[in-house]
């Protein structure tokens, strides 16, 4: 499950997991769980190319933080993989148009 959170963070951030110069001892999602503490702007640490093509941040905080749970250090405190999968399914952003699935 801890990969898997790697995965989604990889693809969220644009950036490899020990990639950064700010996470000497860390790794990303030590960066991103000190992002999210200090609240700083999504902006700061979602992959670029993605800042465009984003309409919901609600959505992507929410896929943030399933990622972040799964990353968890004790590994009795992450979820299993369905939950992860109900969780991405709950996921949704709509636009003027239409309603989509967000999909990571």
């Amino acid at each position: 499950m801890y990969s898997f959170g790697i995965v989604v963070l990889e693809i969220l951030t644009g950036r490899l997991p020990d990639a950064g110069p700010e996470n000497k001892e860390k790794g990303l999602e030590g960066v991103v769980r000190k992002a999210f503490r200090e609240e700083r702007p999504l902006s700061e640490i979602i992959d670029p190319t993605l800042l465009t093509e984003v309409y919901a941040k609600k959505q992507v905080v929410a896929a943030f933080h399933i990622a972040l749970n799964c990353t968890e250090l004790d590994p009795e405190l992450r979820p299993r993989m369905r939950t992860v999968s109900e969780s991405f399914d709950r996921i949704k952003i709509c636009d003027t148009n239409r309603c989509c699935g967000f999909f990571i």
